[in-house]
């Protein structure tokens, strides 16, 4: 299936596989947005929060199914080196910005001092975006 992906998408079989996991932990948390919104007008309409309405078992299978077969292919893409590929990419990428960064000192020349403070900067930058949820940037 991960080659049939990556062969339609044009990207790697080792990303077909990290698209498929992130697809069922999506599916997942969103058969759990479901429960959970059930749940919450079940109790606001008077219902007992220990006896969940029937129309909820369809949810609970869907969201045990997701996290199947979520689990099921991230242990696909671990034994396929998916995450030995994706440590590696994320290595090069590290010292790409390292060096750059690197470049970019150097062409300003500052003294010892200023290049110290300005890599704590860069590394309280980096260390306070890591904090951060997905998607979103620090704030200025």
């Amino acid at each position: 299936m991960a080659h049939e992906i990556a062969a339609e998408r044009n990207i790697t079989p080792h990303e077909a596989l990290l698209d498929l996991v992130r697809t069922a932990t999506g599916r997942a948390a969103w058969a759990d947005g479901v429960l959970a919104e059930q749940m919450r007008e079940h109790v606001e309409a008077g219902g007992n929060p220990l006896k969940p309405p029937p129309s909820i078992t369809k949810w609970l299978a869907q969201s045990r199914d997701e996290r199947k077969l979520a689990a099921l292919t991230a242990k696909q893409a671990v034994d396929a080196g998916v995450m030995v590929a994706l440590e590696r990419r994320l290595d090069l990428e590290g010292d790409l910005v390292a060096s750059a960064l690197a470049a970019a000192l150097d062409v300003l020349e500052l003294d010892h001092e200023q290049r110290v403070k300005a890599l704590g900067a860069a590394q309280q930058h980096l260390l306070g975006a890591s904090a951060l949820p997905p998607g979103t940037s620090q704030p200025e």
